[in-house]
């Protein structure tokens, strides 16, 4: 594991190393072949212990058989949609009623939008939720990934002296070994990928396409393609250091660079932090988000009792969080009435066991990623969000609540943003108790800044009119 200066100067040398050999400027089908190579390619270098899940071959490879009837089915008899969505499984977070609902897309489908849903499997813990969902999924997209890479290896896109020329120089001047045949199977699926949406919007024809992460560079093309808007939301931190923000001295056209049409942010921070990218320069608009619009009406009508700490996990560096948290109970005020959340990531600490050892202090609890209460609920009743680096960091301020980052393996991914107002640095466990004790000293205002509020509304604002010419929408709930 290496530190976080030597993270830091190997990014720094990432960068160079793009910008020396105008990597963007090499064209696939054209588009940006190094535009679908630098995520992947931006996380081997950085190097970061995050846990990886993995799921069985044979799993996958069932659902894609499965999709692939479904998608024969859709193709041969859908009619027109307003919308296609792409989602994934452990958005299904909120509980209403019996019914789960997606954190991303279902407050603004239930304005009355016709949509084909598609929805990644990306954990297997929320199979109960899928089964109440209230809008349950149409499709799952593991078809277009599973056909892309199968097609792609049968008919290869024409990149690989390219791909030979990037692997050269990742490890003559980054020492990082990467394999030019892998290189070639992303560019390839993403040819294919695009080829295989094209034939499912052709046939739905949708007025616009959203999608809740960054990364769908085969929906975006077959979008580009058929004319068809394509917003993408933030999903996470999404600032000029992540791999899919586009630098603005990169040359391209939206389409040779694979962008939105729109990139709905959260508020104007997000904005700021993307001015140097081409996203944020020219397609960045801030809508909010639905869960923060719903906890910060719950934080209103809170009922205080004790200290309540809430701490994310991300999947980085477990063990020694384990060893921090048991450090933070024992130094903690024997005269303080306090308890402690432990919300585990949905997807990257899907296995508790490494926090077993916790739950034989009754003030801990440990909340999977699939089980209730969400994280936002739990933020909206805490005093203090901890965290080494989740995107939670910035939900708290967002909802009007101090949030400290631990100093491990990670967290130089936000540490640029401590002010000792609003964001603080746990230097050593004890720094949290001399902080919840201490009465706030930032303006709540300011917490717009990290989310607008009125996201339905924001959101459906940037829809095509003909997308909602004539109709009788419904009520809208908010998330």
């Amino acid at each position: 594991m290496i530190s976080s200066e030597q993270r830091a100067a190997r990014l720094e040398a990432f960068f160079a190393l793009e910008r020396k050999h105008d990597l963007f400027s090499y064209r696939v089908d054209g588009w940006s072949a190094w535009r679908v190579m630098r995520n992947p390619v931006y996380w081997l270098v950085a190097d970061l212990p995050l846990a990886k899940p993995g799921r069985p071959a044979y799993a996958r490879i069932l659902e894609a058989v499965r999709g692939t009837l479904t998608l024969v089915r859709l193709v041969a008899n859908s009619s027109q949609r307003d919308l296609l969505v792409k989602t994934c499984r452990s958005a299904l977070r909120v509980k209403r009623g019996a019914q789960y609902e997606d954190v991303y897309f279902d407050s603004l489908l239930r304005r009355g939008y016709s949509c084909v849903k598609l929805e990644e499997i990306n954990s297997p813990d929320f199979e109960m939720q899928a089964a109440a969902a209230w809008k349950p999924a149409d499709l799952d997209p593991i078809v277009f990934t599973f056909w892309g890479r199968v097609l792609g290896r049968l008919v290869p896109a024409d990149a690989m002296s390219f791909c030979r020329f990037v692997a050269g120089c990742l490890h003559s001047e980054l020492q990082i070994v990467v394999d030019p045949h892998w290189l070639l199977m992303r560019v390839s699926t993403v040819v294919w990928q695009a080829r295989l949406y094209r034939l499912l919007l052709a046939r739905i024809r949708p007025h616009a396409v959203m999608v809740s992460d960054t990364g769908e560079y085969g929906l975006r093309l077959a979008a580009h393609r058929q004319g068809i808007r394509f917003i993408e939301l933030q999903h996470g931190v999404f600032d000029a250091g992540q791999p899919d923000a586009i630098p603005l001295w990169v040359e391209g056209s939206v389409a040779e660079l694979i962008l939105p049409d729109v990139l709905a942010t959260r508020g104007s921070y997000w904005n700021e932090q993307l001015a140097n990218t081409r996203q944020g320069r020219d397609h960045a608009v801030a809508v909010g988000d639905a869960m923060t619009d719903s906890a910060r009406a719950r934080r209103n009508v809170r009922t205080k009792g004790g200290v309540h700490l809430v701490l994310t996990s991300q999947g980085l560096d477990t063990a020694r969080l384990v060893g921090w948290i048991e450090e933070l109970a024992r130094c903690a005020p024997t005269s303080l009435d306090w308890r402690l959340s432990v919300k585990l990531h949905p997807l990257y600490d899907r296995n508790s066991r490494a926090f077993e050892s916790l739950k034989s202090d009754e003030r801990i609890r440990i909340i999977s990623g699939a089980e209730q209460p969400n994280v936002f609920e739990l933020l909206a009743e805490s005093d203090l969000h901890l965290t080494i680096a989740s995107a939670c960091h910035f939900d708290a301020a967002a909802i009007g609540v101090r949030s400290m980052i631990i100093p491990l393996s990670g967290h130089e991914l936000v540490a640029n943003t401590v002010d000792g107002k609003l964001f603080f640095l746990a230097h050593a466990p004890s720094d949290v108790w001399d902080v919840v004790t201490r009465p706030p000293a930032f303006d709540p205002v300011h917490a717009d800044r990290f989310s607008v509020p009125g996201y339905v509304e924001n959101l459906s604002a940037l829809l095509p009119t003909s997308s909602v010419a004539g109709r009788g929408l419904t009520e809208c709930s908010i998330l």
